[in-house]
């Protein structure tokens, strides 16, 4: 014949004595227990409002972000272009202006101006 050992013989009793449990977990009258705080239902609310007003923040402010960054970088290669324009029109009028300034009467002009300045008594 097999033993069987049934649930009340295995779980403790609840007239257990008071001596079994140990001393420095017994409450006592210097030692005054703090009840615990249950979480209210408008506590809750409230905290899941306030994290969704964060997290919706930090979103604005990452799409702010990628928002400048692409306006910046598009901004950026429109001056690039700009300035190539710029630079080519500047060249144009370097050569044309070369070329003026090396032409007969523009030549013997300076050279006049330039020989009248040195022969200038001080």
């Amino acid at each position: 014949m097999t033993r069987h050992t049934t649930h009340a013989q295995l779980a403790p009793t609840a007239t257990m004595p008071i001596t079994a449990v140990p001393a420095t977990a017994m409450p006592t009258a210097t030692m005054p227990v703090a009840p615990v705080p249950i979480p209210r239902a408008a506590d809750a609310v409230r905290k899941a409002r306030a994290d969704r007003r964060r997290y919706i923040g930090r979103l604005r402010r990452r799409a702010a972000r990628c928002r400048d960054a692409t306006r910046s970088a598009a901004e950026a290669g429109m001056s690039t272009a700009e300035y190539a324009v710029g630079t080519i029109a500047a060249c144009g009028f370097a050569a044309v202006l070369y070329k003026i300034v090396t032409s007969g009467p523009v030549h013997s002009a300076l050279n006049g101006v330039i020989v009248k300045a040195l022969h200038v008594p001080f």
